[in-house]
């Protein structure tokens, strides 16, 4: 008995250990924002004169001016649309895929599982010059192009949506095929809704990388009127180094990161919980 009480301290002792241990890591990573949000409403004198202190006043006019004078605005609307048409194109086109390799039976599907398998195991950055090659005959150097980049069809999206379907009962579209229901039919009314979850978890994470993506829309949008907000940034870094005027920079910064904040915050729980369930019923 005594063994098993020391033995439960203990176990109580290591827990608490962990648990300080990833709280400080939590505020290590929660403190950057913070910082960036304290400066990002001071004057550029208040921020020169000590970077760690409050805001004598409250500069929300820093906000304004990113938006407007830093073009901060445009990109994040050019953002929006993109952000928006993508994660669509790039869930649809791995849904598709995932259905037909799960539900229907031909010669070449475990090839093509296969295939998608594979594709993790080549780096990106070895099909660059190949990539690149391809967008600039095929003159995609513009939105297009982006959006073409994020209909990937077979690859991760597509093997945690096949985990979705494989658990879901050919009873469904059986039944479905004997009331005249077609293939197409079958998919969208009856096998989508019953991957929801799935789909809300991939749509979540295809959302939160295509606003975050930098290297595609960095380039093949040609003109300034055409930059995501990430390749925005980038420029609006680059120009503050002659301006110095970091204030609007952390302000442009705060805009950019508080959708995905938000977006992440509100849907957290389904996202863990979407690929968690297809891992169990894959």
């Amino acid at each position: 008995m005594n063994t098993t009480g020391q033995q439960r301290k203990f176990n109580k002792i290591i827990l608490l250990i962990l648990e300080i241990i990833l709280l400080f890591y939590a505020i290590t990573l929660i403190y950057p924002f913070v910082w960036m949000l304290i400066n990002s409403l001071k004057s550029n004198k208040e921020f020169f004169q000590d970077i760690w202190s409050l805001p004598e006043q409250w500069a929300w006019k820093n906000y304004a001016d990113a938006w407007e004078s830093a073009r901060i605005g445009r990109f994040f609307f050019n953002s929006i649309w993109m952000t928006a048409v993508g994660t669509f194109t790039s869930v649809m086109s791995a849904a598709m895929p995932a259905y037909v390799l799960a539900k229907y039976k031909f010669k070449g599907s475990n090839a093509v599982y296969g295939l998608a398998i594979v594709g993790f195991l080549i780096p990106s950055i070895g099909t660059f010059g190949p990539w690149y090659m391809l967008m600039q005959q095929l003159s995609l150097f513009n939105p297009a192009g982006v959006l073409i980049g994020y209909t990937g069809g077979i690859g991760f999206y597509m093997l945690v949506l096949y985990s979705f379907f494989k658990g879901i009962s050919w009873e469904y579209a059986e039944a479905a095929f004997m009331d005249g229901a077609g293939h197409f039919r079958v998919f969208f009314s009856i096998m989508l809704p019953l991957v929801r979850g799935g789909l809300v978890a991939v749509a979540t994470f295809a959302l939160i990388g295509i606003w975050n993506d930098y290297f595609q829309p960095l380039i093949l949008l040609q003109s300034e009127h055409q930059y995501t907000i990430a390749v925005g940034l980038s420029y609006l870094v680059e120009a503050q180094k002659y301006s110095a005027d970091y204030t609007v920079l952390f302000a442009a910064m705060w805009i950019a990161v508080l959708p995905i904040l938000l977006v992440y915050m509100v849907m957290q729980e389904k996202l863990i919980n979407g690929f968690t369930m297809g891992g169990i019923k894959g």
